[in-house]
């Protein structure tokens, strides 16, 4: 049985603030990028190929992001063209309702799309667990259109759930034939201490059947990202860990072994944010003697960056595929897949031929694996009279 966790950062569209929000952050990289390129003597075409993208990103020509379009209605046809062309158009009834609508979401390019697929092909797991998915609708045409094609990488069963947040950063989960939910709880109610939500979008907790009836927990989260304020942020980082481990101390104490947290925990795992959930009994997969992924290139290969997943693997960790005790025994191998994951800065890796710029990745998260030679478990409680 193999299981796999993947941040797959939406499918076929991204919300607005969600792409601006990344470019921010990745600025300064993309400027120290631009201008060291700017700087070299000896410059390739697939250099001057990167400096046009970079242009690109940081503005330097035409933004790529229009936050509005134009829409007419002509004939009972809509027609829509980009904002910059009609600046002066303004919507009534005058101008037979030219006018302006505010976008909410931008298209993913097909290559990237592409690899998405591959990922996930690549893996080929029986059960999938998807995070930053925008919808159950995009979730199926997904899986119809770049997975089934495939014989071998059917999901007979797909349910994507929303959380509490409005930027199409939903949970997915899909299971090949003989796997199935039997329970989904959704913990996006939970309160903080100041009676608001506690988490931005959700803790699920998915009961699978597998074919010879035995049960599987499978808690997914992606916990709070980093703002401004980054004592605040980890103070709520860690509230939302406390929970996840009360979640996953509750389901042992009902006699329930197979157990996996996975998701984005936004922090390296030495972060006290995360704390509450390391210092149970769980093992990060990426410490098991079986783990594979293919190392960095170079001298990289031989270094471990602090915040690491682990030498030679020198990307800071965010993701997490951590395991219970008794399903640790039962790990026959496990890895990682960043092939579709762009080098931003050293270190650098192998990556999909379809991989030509930054663009074309499918994500800034690598997809984590397990196999497991899955015997169900259930311990016997005693109930104190």
């Amino acid at each position: 049985m193999k299981i796999a966790s993947y941040n797959i950062q939406n499918l076929f569209h991204r919300n607005i603030d969600l792409i601006l929000k990344n470019q921010r952050k990745k600025k300064k990289i993309w400027i120290s990028e631009f201008e060291r390129l700017r700087l070299s003597e000896n410059r390739s075409e697939r250099d001057y190929l990167r400096m046009r993208e970079l242009s690109e990103l940081l503005g330097l020509q035409n933004t790529t992001y229009e936050p509005y379009i134009s829409m007419k209605n002509l004939e009972g046809n809509l027609h829509v063209k980009s904002i910059t062309e009609t600046m002066d158009t303004k919507a009534s009834s005058m101008t037979n309702w030219n006018g302006w609508i505010k976008l909410k979401s931008f298209p993913i390019g097909r290559d990237s799309i592409i690899n998405k697929a591959k990922v996930i092909l690549e893996a080929n797991a029986d059960i999938l667990v998807l995070q930053e998915v925008e919808s159950r609708d995009s979730l199926i045409e997904f899986n119809n259109v770049y997975l089934n094609p495939n014989q071998e990488s059917i999901y007979e069963e797909i349910i994507q759930l929303e959380g509490n947040d409005t930027t199409g950063l939903g949970m997915g989960i899909l299971l090949k034939a003989g796997y199935r939910v039997k329970a989904i709880r959704s913990f996006s109610s939970e309160r903080d201490v100041d009676s608001s939500l506690l988490f931005d979008n959700d803790l699920q907790l998915y009961k699978v059947e597998t074919p010879n009836y035995g049960k599987l927990f499978i808690l997914c989260i992606q916990l709070v990202a980093e703002t401004r304020s980054k004592e605040k942020s980890d103070a709520k980082r860690k509230r939302q860990s406390a929970k996840v481990a009360e979640v996953y101390q509750e389901l042992q104490s009902g006699g329930h072994d197979n157990i996996l947290i996975v998701g984005t925990f936004n922090a390296p795992s030495y972060s006290d944010s995360i704390s509450p959930i390391i210092q149970t009994d769980v093992m990060d997969i990426v410490k098991h003697e079986s783990f594979e992924v293919v190392p960095d290139t170079g001298d990289d290969a031989g270094y471990f960056r602090m915040g690491a997943y682990r030498k030679g693997v020198n990307i800071k960790q965010k993701d997490y595929f951590l395991i219970s005790p008794t399903l640790l025994e039962q790990v026959s191998n496990s890895g990682m897949n960043r092939k579709a994951v762009w080098p931003l800065t050293k270190p650098e890796w192998l990556t999909y031929d379809l991989m030509q710029s930054e663009s074309d990745a499918a994500s800034d998260h690598p997809l984590l694996w397990a196999n497991l030679l899955f015997k169900d478990s259930v311990r016997l409680v005693r109930k104190s009279a």
